[in-house]
This record gives structure tokens, sequence and C-alpha cells, in this order.
């Protein structure tokens, strides 16, 4: 990617009055909330500012009505304003889009700047045209064709033949004989790994048989006109009766979707950017939760932005670029229309912290007690929230999915804990099944025996000690002695210069795994090697509560921050821990 969406406002855009969203890092964005509070119409404005010409602007549907109804001959101006951001360097694009009407004349005015400087409305077309290829897939419309035409636009097209212009004009057969060849190799390509793609989607459906399904690309018979081709060719989802696209299920055509969204993706040198209404659609939940997996991967190049009334494709740990949507009703009079009231429709954007968004999200879906997000059909139970936070940032920093994690406020409150899950779940269904991680201290030993094979009748228990980095299994292995040792130490001497504490030495580090140190747990051998460092200066114990919840945040951003490779090749058991339990969850 070489330039990214950072913010989009609109302004008088059917039910969106005033709204700005500003994207964070990530480049998946989500948008939820009740139906008709403007989330597809904010795709719509979307497609609008990348289609900016007068023929995709409908005054009758892009102005709000009460405006339309309530200021007759005022007038009116809808803003669509976008901002970029050039990946690696300080430049900006900063580009305003005026839609208006005037006595039934349509105009869209524009203004631009890169940094500080002017642009001309050629310089701002150029530029959305160069840099972007934008794609909205409605929810009632996945709108192959389209897909296919940039597809064989920018594959087959460019093969060989001059552009020909003239009703007379006729191509040389033999030319034309040519150019299909040329075409058909180049589409077989495409057909081959299109078909790949989307039988590596559905291998997780039990009730379908991937082999079967194949995609097809056909070429009808025609004898003139090169730039007709994109056109007549025919897009064909192919089972055992070769039967075509518009045939098939919903749900499959949505699959389809991802699969021309990789290839896509994969081909372009273009910035893409996909706004797709409601991808769950028809499907079911198994197929939800892998496509939103899939999205999450190609959103690394791309941004996607979607919209979604399913939980599946909402990640409550992570809710910066989620964005719920909430709808008010305002009665207005307006100065032409005397004793005529008139409805303002608009669409805000929910503001609160993420504790306050997610409850609202939860009540928006509807999702109460024994239908929450508290439990789901596969859980992890861990201590503490230091001990969540470094399982998400790890898992993340895997790509692996992130399973629903649950805090137990310490492992002498497991067995209550697990026996309110229990209760909780008593008119659930189906039954959770809960992987409850245990520390190898004293503690954790004496409660992961007291659990370990109790059978409870809602939820299914499945208790696992934590492992150190190296594989090793020594009693009193605590949660950071799971961590990479150098991140561990680096934490460590962040602290310890925030103090003016002489700090841990990589020679010191080296005695982590000597004979003498091995078993020692890392907190107790951190307490040790800052005790010898710093003699004359009072001891730090990292075991203390306020050490670890430090220890655990800034382990957290040096994962976000720092390339795990090395480290994960050298001791691959924190990787395969953390994916073992991911597949245990499925």
């Amino acid at each position: 990617m070489k330039h990214k969406l950072s913010e989009f406002s609109i302004k008088n855009y059917r039910s969106i009055s005033n709204i700005k969203l500003t994207c964070n890092e990530s480049n998946l964005i989500t948008i939820c909330g009740s139906n008709n509070v403007g989330k597809t119409n904010f795709l719509r404005a979307l497609n609008l500012f990348f289609n900016p010409d007068i023929e995709n602007f409908d005054p009758d549907e892009d102005i709000p009505h009460h405006i339309v109804e309530g200021s007759r001959g005022q007038g009116y101006v809808i803003t669509l304003k976008a901002k970029f951001d050039e990946i690696g360097t300080d430049n900006t694009y900063t580009i305003t889009e005026n839609f208006t009407e005037q006595k039934g004349i349509k105009e869209v005015r524009f203004k631009g700047t890169r940094n500080k400087e002017s642009l001309s409305e050629k310089e701002i077309r150029d530029f959305l045209k160069r840099s972007f290829k934008f794609f909205f897939v409605e929810a009632s419309n996945v709108n192959i064709p389209k897909l296919v035409s940039e597809i064989v636009n920018d594959e087959i097209l460019p093969l060989g033949l001059d552009k020909r212009r003239g009703k007379n004009q006729k191509e040389s057969l033999a030319k034309l004989d040519e150019f299909i060849e040329l075409s058909k190799k180049s589409v077989g390509k495409i057909e081959r790994e299109l078909t790949k793609i989307f039988q590596s989607l559905l291998k997780d459906v039990e009730s379908i048989d991937s082999n079967d399904w194949k995609l097809q690309i056909r070429f009808p018979e025609y004898l003139f006109l090169r730039e007709a081709i994109s056109k007549i060719i025919e897009f064909t989802l192919f089972d055992t009766n070769e039967r075509k696209l518009e045939t098939k299920g919903s749900g499959i055509q949505r699959t389809i979707l991802l699969s021309l969204i990789q290839y896509v993706n994969s081909r372009t040198k273009k910035d893409i950017i996909w706004a797709i209404d409601e991808p769950e659609a028809f499907l079911q939940a198994g197929l939800q939760k892998s496509l939103y997996s899939k999205l999450i991967s190609e959103s690394e190049s791309s941004q996607i932005i979607i919209t979604t009334h399913s939980h599946f494709f909402i990640d409550v740990n992570d809710l910066e670029n989620t964005f719920l949507f909430e709808g008010t009703k305002e009665l207005k009079e307006y100065t032409r229309k005397k004793g005529f009231l008139f409805y303002k429709l608009n669409t805000l954007i929910f503001k609160g912290s993420n504790f306050e968004q997610a409850q609202r999200i939860k009540k928006n879906f509807g999702i109460g007690k024994n239908d929450s997000w508290e439990v789901m059909p596969f859980n992890i139970l861990v201590e503490g929230q230091e001990d969540k936070d470094l399982f998400i940032s790890l898992m993340k920093k895997f790509k692996l999915s992130i399973p629903n994690i649950l805090v137990g406020g310490g492992v002498d409150k497991y067995p209550g804990f697990l026996q309110f899950l229990n209760d909780f779940c008593t008119e659930l269904e189906y039954k959770p099944k809960i992987i409850a991680v245990f520390d190898r201290d004293g503690a954790g030993r004496a409660k992961f025996n007291q659990l370990n094979n109790k059978i409870y009748e809602f939820i299914e228990l499945n208790c696992k000690y934590i492992d150190r980095f190296d594989g090793e299994q020594f009693n009193d292995i605590e949660l950071e002695d799971f961590i990479y040792p150098n991140l561990f130490f680096d934490a460590v001497n962040k602290f310890l210069r925030k103090k003016k504490y002489s700090q841990i030495k990589k020679g010191d580090r080296r005695k982590r795994t000597l004979p003498a140190y091995n078993k020692k747990p890392i907190l107790d051998l951190a307490t040790e090697l800052c005790r010898q460092n710093n003699e004359d200066k009072p001891e730090i114990n990292f075991n203390s509560l306020n050490m670890k919840l430090f220890l655990s945040k800034t382990i957290c951003e040096l994962i976000d921050k720092k390339d795990l490779t090395g480290p994960s090749n050298e001791n691959p058991r924190v990787k395969l821990f953390l994916k073992e339990i991911v597949d245990t969850c499925g």
C-alpha cells in the first residue's frame, strides 16, 4: 500500500448530517448498528466520493428529505471530505467534493491540497484514478460482473490489439483469433488460481466437497470489436451440471466474492479500498467466522470497510476500528413551509470507552444473559487481565485467531468462577468449552489438581499448565516464564532506567539457562540480578503485583513494536503453545 484513507467526513448526505470517521492502524474497519441508522449510506457516500461523476449523483435520493422538502428553493450542498496519508512519508492529501443542484442543474466542485499545496480538479481526479481502486459491494448484490470486468480489463485487454472505433470498422479475423487464443491462456491462469482459492475456502464446510466445484470464464463466439470482450465473457461457477453463477445460493456467491478479493488484491498495483455491506449475509456461522478471519488477512494489503449485524465480525478485544452507528430523529420547521414539520434523520457515531462501546454493541445486537460474549462456544480462562493482554498481543503478532478470553481474578477464584459459568450456561443450547490455564507455582498446582478431570453439567473443562518459553516444565513456572526472556529483560530494564538503577546486562541475561539458575522463576531471577547490580539501593521485588502489571503492559508494547521472527524460531514453543490452544478452541 502506498496510500491510506485515514479520515472521511460527510455532511448532508441521506441520513447523515455531519459525521467524521477516523481510521486507526488497522486496515479493517467495522461499522455496526441497528437497521436504518446510516451504515450503508456511509458506504454509498464513499462510493460517490471515489466515483464523483454527475451521473452517479441523484439529488432525489442523496440529499436528505427534510432539506429537499423543507427548504425547497434554497439549494443545498453535500460535502464529502477525505484525508489520505502517503505511507512512509509525511505527505498528506486532503480532498473535498461538494455536490449541488441549482434550478435542476447538477454540479460537483473539487478542492484539495497535498500538504499545503493546492491541487486542481484535474490533479485531484488524476490522483484518485491513478492511486486507488474502489469496490462497493452491497448486501443485496454481490456484483460479481463488475469485479470480473475489472480483472478482465487489467489482465486481458492489454494483450495486443489497438483500440478500434467506428461502427463500420471490422477486425481482421486472423488477428482476432490470435487475440482470443492469447486471452484464453490468460483466462486459464485466472481460472486455476481463483478455483484454488475458492476450494480452500470450502474445505471447512462438511456438507460440500470442494473438489466438485471450480470457476470458469468462457468466451462466446464473436466477430467484432475488441473493446466488447469484457462484457461478453461469461463467469460460471461450475458444478457437475455447469450451472451458471446466478443459480447458486447467495452464500456460495459471497464465498466467490472473497476469492475475487484475494485475487484482485494479489494482482493490482493500485491501493484497493473494499466497501462491503453486510459480508455475513446468507452465510452460516462457521463460514462467517472463516470469512472474518480471511478479511483480517486480506486487510494487510488493502483497506476493507464493512458493515455488519453479526457479532462474528466484531473483535470485542480490540474495538479501536469498530464504530457503532446510532440514529436520532428531530422535528424541524422551515421558514419556507410555515406550519409544516419535518423529521431530520441524523446518524451519529457512539463515543465512549472500549468497555462502554462493547456493552452498547451487545445491547444493540440484543445479546443478553445466556446469549452473550461473556461465554462463547470456545473460551480460555486466565488468572488476570495482564495474562489476557499478553496472550492477545502474542496471538495478534503470530496472526492467530483470538478466542474469547475470560479473566478469573486469580487462580484461587477459579473454582467459584467455573461454578458461576456452569450456572450461567444452564439455558444454552450448546456446551461451552473452557480451557483453564494454570501457573506451575504452589497455588496453581493445588487448583490444577482440584479441578483437573472435574465434570460439570453445562460446561466442558480442560485444564492446562503454562509452558516455559523453551518447553521446559519445571515447578514454579509462571506466565512471565512463558515470555521470551529478552522481551522480559527489556521491560525490566525500561523500569530500571526510569528509576536510575543499573540495568541487567547481556551477560547476566545468559544466566537464565545456566544450571544454577535454570529452575529459578524469572521474576525471582530479575529480583536477584537487580539486587546484585544495585547493592547501594533499595531492593525491587519484581514479584509484587504492581511490578507484574507494569511489566505486562511494557511487554505488550514491545511485542507490538518488535520483530519476533528470531525468538519464535529459536524458541518455537511459545507460538506452538498458543496455536495448540487456538486449535483446541476450534
